[in-house]
């Protein structure tokens, strides 16, 4: 047995110091140093111990030292330098010399660089230059904080690997996530529920990846890109740009405008807010609602733009366009709506149906107030048809160079004003029902067609070249018909199921 006992007066005078000195690089000392009889090649260090080990140093209060494997227990005021240039302090070490491993309890802090990890107990496996912790953890590394119940720190790739209740903190963003790979190099990868909220932002996914210095976001599995004012993206997959505010968004688009109670979805969009535009491909299809009535609309692509406080001011739809409400109905190759004036705007062989109402033309406006269809232009080649009886070829019909219509508080015509080239064919009826007292035709240069309860009730014609009433079995069906008349019933979408099969 070896020992080494100092009194006080040697103590005051001199330090003892012992130095063993094995095969490989280690070196003990301590103010004590005691040999265990029990314990052959263990001693007993107390007092300003100091263990250098393969390059590796502790310190502390006291400590088993075991000579032949380089490995201790350690106690009180610990601290723990590794060859790796990582900095532990704690309370207790259970240091294992043959495999490089520490595990150190309470109050433990590690220090590697500019990174601080807090825990309540860490296992430090210095040769892969990782260190694990299963009981909480609080991580600093420049302005980033991050706390999880568990995971590890790899020194060698400076990333952090943390799982269950994790939670990151920067001043331009906080994640909150199941599971979490953070690099000191600004990218971070997440799995399972994640929140990611940044000045102008709320984010969801189920798995994807930040980058903090390029300010880029990737989301995946159910995502979502919420501004803070009223607008959300969702879809299957998101890559967005938070810098330059754009993104595009993949399988199950969906564009929420919370403010115009508006959403648009599809199957692929381009967001970008700078500009002011939201673009959306592959079977979009949007959805407007205004006082309780529904505008439903598809076509092959759609473009919502928005002002800088992200309110919708346009939507355009292109291409094989139909669309559905309550009170109106039609298709057309391309369609723009006008928030800020309520106006919709029907381009390339446009047809319109209004409370039994066909009206087509070159181009069709329409004017709504208090969301309902207030008056509506026919511009060129325009023609208004309605039925009267089809088994039987009865049509009313308006056409003109260009038509105004004006509609009740009911969203039913009461007026048609025909200018330039007006003609017109329309069947008087009498006072029994299905009675026909004649078929009046008219052509001048304008005229104003009056109506009540969606029938004729009067005509006022300006300057007539022809104006006839003719007993309906005097004319031919086509003397009948007007040039250019086409009633197309199975082109009217009378659901919003006829205009897209799923919302």
């Amino acid at each position: 047995m070896i020992t080494a006992r100092c009194d006080r007066k040697s103590l005051l005078s001199v330090l003892l110091l012992f130095v063993v000195r094995a095969a490989f690089p280690q070196s003990f000392m301590g103010d004590s140093i005691i040999s265990l009889p029990k314990r052959p090649g263990v001693y007993r260090l107390i007092g300003h111990v100091k263990i250098e080990h393969n390059g590796n140093r502790i310190f502390s209060d006291f400590a088993d030292y075991d000579q032949k494997t380089g490995s201790c227990q350690a106690y009180d005021n610990l601290r723990i330098y590794t060859s790796d240039n990582v900095y532990i302090t704690g309370e207790v070490l259970d240091y294992n010399g043959a495999t490089g491993s520490y595990v150190v309890d309470r109050n433990v802090v590690l220090k590697d660089g500019d990174m601080t990890m807090e825990t309540p107990s860490l296992l430090y496996e210095g040769r892969q230059n990782r260190a694990y912790y299963k009981n909480g953890g609080h991580m600093v590394s420049g302005q980033t904080e991050l706390n999880s119940l568990r995971g590890y720190y790899d020194g060698r790739t400076e990333m952090f690997n943390c799982f269950d209740s994790v939670v990151i903190i920067n001043p331009d963003y906080t994640i909150w996530t199941d599971s979490l790979y953070y690099s000191k190099n600004g990218l971070t990868r997440f799995k399972g529920h994640t929140d990611i909220e940044t000045s102008d932002y709320f984010m969801y996914g189920g798995r994807g990846w930040f980058n903090q210095n390029e300010n880029k976001v990737s989301l995946q599995d159910d995502a979502y890109v919420k501004t803070k004012t009223t607008q959300t993206l969702f879809g299957d997959s998101i890559y967005y740009d938070l810098e330059r505010k754009n993104g595009r968004v993949f399988r199950n688009v969906y564009i929420l405008d919370t403010l115009r109670n508006c959403y648009i979805k599809g199957d692929y969009a381009e967001n970008d807010e700078l500009a002011g535009y939201a673009l959306v491909t592959q079977s979009p299809r949007g959805l407007m609602v205004e006082a309780g009535d529904t505008l439903f609309v598809a076509g092959d692509t759609m473009v919502m733009t928005y002002d800088t406080a992200r309110h919708i001011r346009q939507l355009f739809v292109y291409h094989d366009v139909k669309f559905f409400r309550e009170d109106i109905q039609g298709r057309c190759d391309s369609l723009a709506y006008n928030h800020a004036d309520t106006l919709m705007q029907l381009f390339r062989e446009p047809m319109v149906w209004l409370q039994g109402y066909q009206i087509d033309g070159d181009t069709i406006k329409v004017w709504f107030s208090d969301n309902k269809p207030q008056k509506v232009l026919i511009q060129e080649n325009s023609f208004v048809t309605t039925p009267v009886s089809e088994q039987q070829h009865y049509y009313n019909q308006v056409k003109g160079k260009r038509i105004w219509g004006y509609f009740n508080d009911s969203s039913q015509f009461r007026l048609a004003e025909v200018v330039g080239m007006a003609q017109s064919v329309y069947y008087v009826l009498g006072d029994a029902p299905g009675e026909l007292l004649g078929v009046n035709k008219t052509e001048s240069q304008s005229l104003k067609m009056y109506f009540k309860d969606n029938a004729v009730e009067g005509i006022t014609v300006v300057e007539p070249s022809h104006t006839a009433l003719y007993p309906v079995d005097k004319l031919t069906r086509r003397e009948r018909t007007l040039r250019g008349f086409h009633w197309k019933p199975e082109l009217w979408p009378h659901s919003k199921y006829e205009v897209y099969p799923s919302w």
